[in-house]
Order: C-alpha cells, then structure tokens, then sequence
C-alpha cells in the first residue's frame, strides 16, 4: 500500500482498550504501513497536529468512547484540520450512532466485535484512496 512516491502509510489507532490497540497495530502493520496507536483524545490531538509524530497520518482508526471525551468531537475536530480519512471503530451500534458518524465526515464505520479481514479490507480500501 505503498503511494505513488514509495513512502510508507501511517496509521493511527485512537483506541482506549491496550489490549486491543497492540492486537491491532500488529495486524495491520507490513512493509508498506506502520501503525501506532495513542489512548486518549488529548494524545490524538498531539499526534495528528505533528507534536508527537514527525509525519502525517493517512488513516486513524477512531473509538467513539474514550477516557477523556467522545471520538465524534475529535471526529469533528479532523474534519475541520486536517485532510485524513477516518474509519470509526467502536461499540456503539445504533443505527442513529452509525448515521451521526458518517454525517459527521467518517469514512466508514465499524462496529465492535469485528471480523479481522473485514477490517483489513476496508483499511486497504480507504489506503488506496490516499
């Protein structure tokens, strides 16, 4: 999933469970892509302005609850900063949950338990985009 230009692309997984947050930097790095992850908001924030993370993100994985606020507001605070697509990645599955995350500008929107190759597909299908 390298770009045009050879450079590697960067994801980042705002997720507040480690556990799973390991699990999935792991299953989604390779050659091509690096993933990392952070799990609060404030972190996010630090990472995506360029603080704590010398590049830019082409994608960030984004749980809607997080110990220090919702995922939709940084959802909106992206939108309006910077040009990253955005693949919600969350527990909540109401259908009203689901309609605000993408009225909001995600991408896509995962619901928790997920399929790991059904991630992996809409991953590399929102990569290629970039």
């Amino acid at each position: 999933m390298e770009t045009d230009s050879g450079k590697k692309q960067h994801i980042l997984i705002v997720e507040d469970d480690k556990a799973l947050a390991v699990g999935l930097c792991r299953a989604l790095r390779s050659e091509e892509i690096s993933a990392d992850s952070c799990g609060t908001i404030q972190e996010a924030d630090r990472r995506l302005s360029g603080q704590t993370f010398p590049g830019q993100y082409d994608l960030v994985l984004l749980d809607i609850n997080l110990p220090d606020g919702n995922g939709l507001d940084l959802l909106r605070e992206i939108r309006e900063k910077y040009d990253v697509s955005v693949i919600m990645l969350t527990a909540n599955d109401m259908e009203i949950d689901i309609v605000t995350g993408l009225e909001l500008g995600a991408d896509d929107y995962i619901t928790k338990p997920f399929s790991l190759a059904v991630l992996r597909a809409r991953v590399a299908t929102q990569l290629r985009r970039v």
